[in-house]
């Protein structure tokens, strides 16, 4: 048998000679490939990125060709990125494209910063490309029979077709306008077209007909977009695969659109994104998969009142609701509350910045959601609720953010907050450094609670959580936020903040109160603010049973190594008897070896314990 001759059979000067007639020749990259493939094998990089300018990023690339071409084995490139500004010619795209193709490409990503670019023909018989994405390039023209055959993630971020001739015969390569030449995509199942100018004519409404299996579908326009995108609505037999659909900023042909467009995909559309995008709903169509339903900022000011219940109640299995407004958004996103028949099947629920006709219509909202189990709150200056009063049987989840830079005259005037009734709750998570008002009813199922709060709170507020297992707590007011003598029979795992004042009364009331506690973290989540006189640590008299029995982790995060610090480290280095490690860390780096030198010369009761100091 004759042995098949290979590239790197041949003598070196040979080598180079055929590189030297290749495009785009790099001798010295060549020459040190060659002089060193007898010695050490090839090691190419899987992720290129090719950059004008970049002499490195040439370096890099011309490697992985020549490379490729020496090695015994087959390469495989995962990534091809091209940056490149107007001055690369179409020739030189081809050349790089077809090296990625000959690679088994799997990602392509062109950017030419508003150039020209050609679609080289080679993408066309490429079986491994599986994503492509065109930033900021022209395209005036299109090779005939031009197909992707294994594409399944297609992104178009500002992507220009010029010239009416050029747009002519892209939609007939495209979009089967011939029957003897079509453009297809036949495996592409995710759309990216974001700020894509210049979709006119139905153009999008072809480009959708060459996906037959199109799942995940992104349009977005920019406000200097006016020209609808959706000027011809596609029929129902082209979108029938569509499971998830993002329209951002998109602007409609009519009022009816919208409805029109849910409609074609209604069968299996399972997750809808609506952001700046008007919903008008004048009829209603069943939406009988869908289950997340996103409405952002959604152009409300225009909208007939009944839009929003029609809307839900052509989603009877409705799960995931968002809702958010902002302060262009001056008129109430609910100016009529769904009947609970539209709410049944919802078990989470965002409201951000979401303006009501008053506080009770909260309540009523909540109410009617029989089966809710998550809810977020994110409250802004631009929302006009006063007190949220938190009524639902069946909540799990607690999510609420209202922590704005600062308090403003009117909310010292009157009581604004939180009233929270939640006897399932399982998880709370509170940042509020606004309201002045905060009322936690009983809730004994709740094992883990994030609070971070400023106000006037119940003295019964933490200590209401009786079963609570994880706890992190920042609480700048000095006064401990439960009634003396609670206990946490159940806490294991504590995060507490340093910034307020009295943290010290707060810290060994915990430890007195948790007899089960076996991890210890302090932090300060940011600049601590005494505005009261600061309390100073006192040792106990008694030594905290957590501290003897259960305590294993301690960590200090932003420790200070002031008196006070040391004084707090020393008494749990002392008492915490089967604690396995204790770090510390320092915001200065100056004082680090200073701060170590003094924590070593503690007196640690545990031998087994081990100092960390990051």
């Amino acid at each position: 048998m004759v042995k098949r001759l290979r590239l790197n059979d041949l003598p070196d000067e040979l080598i180079l000679k055929i590189f030297s007639m290749l495009p785009n020749f790099k001798e010295s990259v060549a020459t040190h490939l060659i002089s060193e493939q007898h010695e050490n094998p090839y090691n190419l990089v899987s992720d290129v990125t090719l950059e004008y300018d970049n002499e490195e990023s040439f370096v890099t690339f011309m490697s992985f060709y020549y490379g490729s071409l020496l090695s015994d084995d087959d390469q495989i490139l995962e990534r091809l990125h091209l940056k490149l500004n107007r001055n690369y010619s179409a020739s030189d795209i081809n050349f790089w494209v077809q090296v990625a193709v000959n690679s088994s490409v799997r990602k392509l990503r062109i950017n030419l910063y508003g150039g020209t670019l050609v679609l080289p023909s080679c993408l066309s018989t490429c079986t491994t490309l599986k994503s492509l994405i065109l930033r900021e390039v022209t395209i005036n023209h299109v090779p005939r029979g031009f197909c992707l055959p294994s594409l399944k993630s297609l992104h178009l971020f500002s992507v220009e077709f010029s010239q009416k001739a050029s747009n002519a015969r892209l939609l007939q390569n495209y979009y089967g306008i011939n029957d003897e030449v079509r453009f297809c995509l036949p495996s592409l199942r995710s759309l990216h077209l974001l700020s894509a100018v210049h979709y006119t004519s139905g153009l999008l409404t072809h480009l959708l007909q060459s996906c037959p299996v199109l799942e995940y579908l992104v349009v977005s326009q920019t406000e200097r977009e006016l020209s609808p995108v959706f000027s011809v609505i596609p029929p129902e037999s082209r979108l029938s695969s569509i499971k998830s659909l993002h329209l951002l900023s998109v602007e409609l042909s009519n009022d009816k659109a919208i409805a029109t467009l849910l409609k074609t995909c209604a069968g299996s559309l399972e997750y809808l994104v609506l952001n700046r995008t008007c919903y008008y709903y004048s009829e209603r169509v069943s939406l009988s998969s869908l289950k997340s339903l996103h409405l952002l900022s959604p152009s409300s000011n225009n909208i007939a009142c009944n839009s929003l219940t029609r809307l839900l109640q052509s989603c009877p299995v409705l799960e995931y609701l968002v809702v958010s407004q902002t302060e262009r958004d001056y008129m109430p996103m609910f100016r009529v509350i769904p009947p609970e028949s539209c709410l049944s099947s919802i078990k989470s629920l965002h409201l951000s910045s979401v303006k009501f006709h008053g506080d009770e219509y909260v309540a009523t909202l909540l109410k009617r959601c029989a089966a809710l189990e998550h809810l977020v709150i994110s409250r802004t200056r631009y929302d006009n609720v006063k007190l949220y009063d938190i009524d639902v049987p069946t909540l799990k989840s607690l999510t609420i953010n209202n922590s704005r830079e600062k308090r403003t005259d009117d909310d010292e005037k009157e009581n604004h907050g939180f009233l929270i009734n939640a006897p399932a709750l399982q998880t709370l998570n509170i940042k509020d450094t606004v309201s002045n008002f905060l009322m936690l009813e009983f809730t004994p199922e709740v094992t883990k609670a994030n609070i971070q709060v400023i106000c006037e709170q119940s003295e019964n507020f933490i200590g209401s959580l009786t079963s609570v297992q994880h706890l992190s707590l920042c609480s700048p007011n000095s006064e401990i936020p439960y009634r003396r003598g609670s206990v946490f029979p159940y806490l294991e795992h504590l995060e507490l903040c340093t910034c307020s004042a009295g943290w010290v009364n707060l810290l060994a009331s915990i430890l007195n109160e948790s007899p089960r506690l076996q991890s210890l973290k302090l932090m300060s989540n940011h600049s601590a603010q005494y505005n009261d006189p600061m309390s100073f640590w006192d040792e106990p008299v008694v030594v905290p049973e957590c501290l003897l029995t259960h305590l294993e982790i301690f960590e200090w995060r932003q420790y200070e190594n002031t008196v006070q610090h040391r004084k707090v480290a020393a008494c749990i280095l002392a008492n915490a008897t089967c604690l396995k490690m204790a770090t510390f860390s320092t915001r200065s780096r100056n004082k680090d070896h200073r701060m170590v030198m003094k924590l070593k010369k503690l007196k640690r009761i545990s031998k087994t314990c081990q100092l960390v100091f990051e």
